[in-house]
């Protein structure tokens, strides 16, 4: 029996999402990146429509399984590891996971929020967590790296300080696109398990300029942080799988925005 999806207009994005995307999305859902292993709690791979789109070699067709296996992981540790033993298991939708996650950060989260403004919310909380470990040098760097990468260099005129940077993702979809591409790897120096999430994807756009130094401290774990709070093995699946959202929503946005600009 495959994995069964909950109608969620909040992931339809993933409908738009280009395989390679989808792709992504789908090894954070099934391996754990720190040895490789496929999680025990994964249905997906086993899942009909993923499989026949996996052997197609497109996975567009199969938007609606991945959404669902990570609607799965937004139930609680022990329902993950029984879930699929239980038939017709669904499990919560995506805005539930992102609030759960902002939770934990701490966030006093608006219900009414659209779900692009409570995803900003949690790119700028995780910036912020980081504040003490990055200088506004290497924001600007960072960002104007992957901003070169993107070609949205002109985006980024002047430097830009954490506070500053937290407004422009709250108002300028560009901006928001940026920090969706860098967020990852800035907390991944709290939080190692983002990394490997994060780091292959921002170096494929910036590698040729700033190579392995692109994050300074990259590899050193913050005692105290309150990221140190979404450590669970729950956690440690659907934190990055949010991420991988918000960064594919960003990139639906800004194809939206260059095809109206262009007409």
């Amino acid at each position: 029996m495959g994995l069964k999806f909950r109608e969620d207009k909040d992931l339809s994005v993933l409908a738009l999402a280009s395989h390679g995307d989808l792709e992504r999305l789908a090894r954070v859902l099934t391996h754990d990146e720190s040895d490789g292993e496929k999680r025990r709690a994964q249905e997906l791979l086993d899942d009909p429509a993923f499989k026949k789109a996996q052997e197609s070699g497109d996975l567009t067709g199969a938007w609606q399984s991945i959404a669902a296996e990570m609607q799965a992981y937004g139930g609680d540790t022990i329902v993950n590891a029984v879930r699929s033993l239980v038939k017709g298991h669904t499990g919560v939708v995506y805005r539930e996971i992102l609030a759960d996650i902002c939770s934990h950060l701490k966030l006093k989260i608006q219900p009414t929020d659209n779900i692009k403004g409570l995803e900003d919310q949690l790119l700028i909380e995780l910036i912020r967590s980081q504040k003490d470990k990055f200088t506004a040098e290497d924001l600007t760097r960072i960002l104007g790296e992957a901003a070169k990468g993107v070609g949205l260099k002109e985006s980024l005129a002047q430097d830009i300080d954490f506070d500053a940077l937290a407004l422009r993702i709250a108002t300028d979809a560009r901006m928001s696109y940026l920090a969706s591409l860098v967020v990852p790897a800035i907390a991944s120096a709290a939080l190692p398990f983002l990394a490997r999430l994060s780091v292959p994807a921002l170096l494929a756009v910036v590698a040729p300029r700033v190579g392995g130094a692109l994050v300074p401290g990259l590899n050193v774990v913050a005692v105290a942080s309150t990221l140190t709070l979404l450590t669970s093995p729950a956690y440690r699946v659907t934190l990055p799988a949010v991420l991988e959202v918000i960064r594919i929503r960003r990139v639906v946005l800004m194809a939206t925005i260059d095809a109206e600009s262009a007409a």
